[in-house]
């Protein structure tokens, strides 16, 4: 980041830095109307990447004041320049003392009278600063034209959450929305890009060449949705939007990867039509342009009107794999589903994150569900969503989805995919549990009733409530039972017990917790819907009863009086996020019907539950393992991809834990368990493979991937023949060449490994070095890895360093290395808490001393890291996720390994 002058300009007034204030929030004294916002671009690169301009900001007084206080960062603002003068001109105003707070990036202004209420002032301030480095505020990046060799800079903005504050003096708050007037002013050789279209452009007059260029006045909107950019990427066709608007659409990128760009630029206009159609409000605006940048804070950002993604999450090249795809899918439709959950509707506040992050990616999931069938993505993620949080909410360092932040930086951190799944979770429980026309009914209201303006979630619960209501289905109130899952932080194990003579149940509820007890007493409104085996309807998910919070266990006479050899489930789809556990008769019939020809009458949601429901009730010792793996014997038939997913996941999170002769039992067991699966999956070289998409080709991707990872001989053979018949691996299908060149090195193929790493050092390909790293990652051989490693934590760019991450965790998830690995990562410890994400070193120290791979103690690892703000973070948490693992080591392991013997 470069050294940016905080300090004042002019000299009339006195500077004072005040030290931190108890409020993060800014006072409630005016209220922004209208920006007038000016900027002035200069890319004269390397030696002046800078921007100069100034903002008019029309104000309300909404309490009289005598000081108005704004958000400024890293700005050199032009204090002798400031003015401030009522809309009718009757007085101005002059400023007596400027104060600023660094902590709360804070800029207070003193007045030398009051500010009359129900006034209207325009503030003008002048400004200056240094394009940022960091893709934060107004930044810029650069991308090399391989035709010329010529490095082209560019401007973008990234203001989410906190960093208009960097670009401009503003009220940087979500629910603090204003109108906006963008006026650009940019050298002619650049194209410059903001909300809306330019209205008209006039030459700048005082420097040659330059224009300034006025664009069409933006809708009310939240501050950080504010974008502009100044650029000379290139663009693919205009495509138009079946919307109300019939929406244009302009996607722009480095010239050399318009051709691979097509696919996401077409699809945004489609997903854009059908969430317009689905939550029946029109998309306000006339044009979308969508630019892929180089370097971006995040995958994208949902400006509206101008809509930001990194290169490497809109580009799609033909030979990345089909899950790359659907992912970059996703990610553009999570953005137009945020134009509704977050820019047409704003959060109040940021500690309500999930309340648009949640709803954008279920609606992304609906549409691409709806767009691209043939994918099956919606289970997928849906299933994918379930497993990550099921797995995360058992260990105490989870947080819950709302909960108080009070600065940038615990602003900045409420971004985890934890607040989007879990958020995205929860919407499909509203959805589950209220049913199709409630749910849209409520949805549409909401948006209907809160459009241009902000809220909180009591907002959405509240037409959610009214929706029910008109259909009958509002029994419940609706807040309390949603505000006990998003205030508070894990899930419920529910116990279920049977009286088979009399058609009850004795339900209840108790946190569940891996290898620990619940700690403070908890609980939840669970919704209860149950399937019975022969009336088993799997599409009913409305609730049939509740149970409530605070309450004892609770008996219930089930509705469809179920006999006593035929079982009962809970949670058809698993509609609402708990755990249950039955009594053993109820287990033992479920797995009867799983180890039968009619395993498929259970969904296949719920088949991937029960195996991770009763592979940690038996980790907890809550259930046994012989039970457990004894449900496992129908994994040979099953033809979807959801339960192999999940069982091979867990199984293997338990594998990482072993060493000596139960990693060797464990080893042998997965590759008996693989090998079925393995035989009925077309070979590599088949045209039957290569055809096949969605589900059906992430099931055979798993069925290669751990086939070869634990040895099975087809798998083996297969890799080797391939190598043998084509070297460079040109013949292998783009969604197995990850694996292929993984087992290949594995194999001690040292000169593929030379090879990889050679094309890893020539290429610019983003998706092909990511891979690439991975496979190197998969050597045995520390002395030929080393070297890479130390090239890519060396290495002063981003893009290269990052693929630091990809290696090791490869080698981490094969165990050859474990010990060196970890080594390296402690003494380059300096290097990589500087240069990776607080993320990405969580995900480090949990492999690395979390599951036991370094034995180093306590004190040793708190001295060792101690000053790594980064590592000191996440250092107690990856102690305690040991201290489980230890446990399950000492008490269960023995008895995981003693049942799954049986199957070896």
């Amino acid at each position: 980041m470069p050294e940016l002058m905080c300090c004042i300009v002019g000299l009339l007034l006195p500077a004072i830095v005040l030290s931190h204030d108890s409020s993060y929030r800014l006072p409630n004294a005016l209220k922004p109307l209208h920006y007038d916002l000016r900027i002035l671009t200069h890319l004269n690169a390397p030696l002046n990447l800078s921007f100069e301009g100034s903002v008019k900001i029309d104000l309300q007084v909404l309490q009289s004041t005598r000081d108005i206080t704004l958000h400024a960062k890293n700005l050199t603002i032009d204090e002798a320049r400031i003015t401030l003068s009522s809309r009718s001109g009757s007085r101005s105003h002059s400023i007596s003392r400027i104060e600023r707070n660094e902590t709360l990036e804070f800029y207070t202004m003193r007045l030398d009278g009051e500010l009359q209420i129900h006034e209207q002032y325009v503030l003008s301030m002048p400004f200056s600063a240094a394009l940022n480095a960091n893709d934060v505020g107004y930044y810029s990046s650069s991308f090399r034209d391989p035709k010329t060799n010529q490095t082209h800079y560019l401007a973008a903005t990234q203001f989410s959450p906190t960093f208009a504050r960097l670009a401009f003096p503003c009220f940087d708050e979500p629910h603090l929305r204003a109108s906006f007037q963008v006026t650009l002013g940019y050298h002619k050789n650049y194209t410059g890009l903001s909300n809306t279209p330019v209205s008209k452009c006039v030459d700048h007059g005082r420097l040659q060449d330059y224009v300034w260029c006025q664009h069409e006045p933006l809708l009310s909107t939240s501050t950080y949705l504010v974008a502009y950019a100044v650029h000379n990427l290139s663009s693919l066709p205009v495509v138009h939007s079946e919307t109300q608007n019939n929406v244009s659409f302009r996607s722009w990128m480095p010239p050399d990867a318009v051709k691979d760009g097509t696919f996401t630029a077409k699809l945004a206009p489609r997903v854009l039509s059908y969430l317009e159609k689905l939550l029946e409000f029109a998309f306000p605006l006339r044009k979308v342009d969508q630019l892929a940048l180089p370097s971006h804070k995040f995958s994208a950002m949902e400006n509206w009107g101008l809509v930001t993604f990194k290169q490497t999450r809109f580009v799609h090249y033909d030979d990345e794999l089909m899950q790359d795809k659907e992912d970059k899918a996703f990610t553009v439709a999570h953005e137009y589903g945020h134009q509704w959950f977050g820019n047409l509707v704003a959060i109040n506040w940021w500690n309500d994150l999930w309340l648009k992050e949640g709803p954008s990616t279920y609606f992304a999931n609906l549409a691409l569900d709806a767009l691209m069938p043939e994918w099956g993505s919606l289970q997928r993620r849906v299933a994918n969503d379930l497993a990550t949080f099921f797995c995360k909410d058992m260990f105490n360092d989870t947080i819950a989805i709302s909960r108080d932040v009070q600065d940038s930086k615990s602003i900045l951190d409420q971004f985890t995919p934890h607040v989007y799944e879990k958020g995205s979770l929860t919407m499909r429980m509203l959805h589950k549990l209220l049913g199709d026309e409630a749910f849209l009914m409520g949805t549409r209201n909401y948006l209907r009733r809160h459009a241009y303006d902000s809220v909180r979630q009591s907002d959405l619960w509240q037409a959610m409530q009214e929706a029910a209501h008109l259909k009958g289905s509002g029994g419940i109130r609706l807040s309390t039972v949603m505000d006990s899952w998003t205030l508070q932080k894990g899930y419920p194990l529910l116990t279920v017990i049977r009286n088979y003579s009399s058609s009850t149940v004795w339900v209840d509820q108790a946190r569940f917790m891996l290898g620990a007890d619940g700690g403070e007493p908890t609980c939840w409104w669970v919704p209860l819907t149950f399937v019975n085996q022969r009336q088993g309807n799997f599409d009913e998910t409305q609730p049939q009863f509740w149970l409530e919070c605070p309450s004892a266990g609770k008996t219930l006479r089930l509705l469809k009086n179920p006999a006593p050899n035929e079982w009962i489930m809970l949670n058809p789809q698993v509609n609402s996020i708990y755990r249950v556990n039955y009594d053993e008769p109820n287990w033992r019939m479920i797995i009867k019907t799983l180890n039968s020809a009619d395993y498929g009458s259970i969904h296949s949601l719920n088949r991937a539950q029960l195996l991770d429901d009763l592979l940690m009730l038996a980790a907890s010792r809550v259930q046994s393992y012989d039970l457990a793996f004894s449900m496992l014997e129908y994994l040979p038939r099953e033809a979807d991809f959801l339960p192999w997913n999940r069982a091979v996941a867990l199984l293997k999170d338990r594998g990482q834990l072993l060493r000596g002769e139960q990693e060797r039992i464990f080893r042998t067991f997965m590759k008996k368990l693989m090998t079925p699966l393995f035989l009925r999956t077309p070979q590599l070289n088949s045209a039957q493979l290569r055809a096949k998409s969605g589900s059906l080709a992430a099931l055979y991707r798993l069925a290669y991937k751990e086939a070869c990872r634990y040895g099975v001989a087809h798998c083996i053979s297969q890799v080797e023949r391939l190598r043998q018949d084509d070297g460079n691996g040109s013949q292998v299908p783009a969604n197995y060449r990850d694996i292929v060149d993984c087992t290949s090195i594995e194999l001690d193929n040292s000169m593929l490994f030379q090879s990889i790493l050679k094309r890893f050092r020539d290429t610019d390909s983003d998706a092909k070095r990511s891979v690439w790293a991975s496979a190197l990652g998969c050597s045995r051989d520390f002395v030929q890895l080393q070297p890479f490693l130390d090239y890519l934590i060396q290495a002063t760019d981003k893009l290269t360093y990052n693929y630091y991450m990809q290696a090791v965790t490869s080698a981490l998830e094969r165990k050859h290395l474990a010990t060196e690995i970890a080594d390296h990562i402690m003494q380059h410890a300096k290097a990589i808490n500087t240069k990776l994400s607080l993320k990405q070193i969580q995900i480090l120290l949990n492999r690395i001393i979390g599951d036991l791979i370094t034995e180093l103690e306590d004190n040793q690892l708190r001295q060792q890291l101690r000053g790594l703000d980064k590592f000191e973070a996440q250092l107690q948490a990856a102690l305690d996720r040991r201290d489980t693992n230890r446990y399950w080591l000492i008490e269960r392991a023995e008895h995981f390994i003693k049942a799954l013997s049986k199957y070896a």
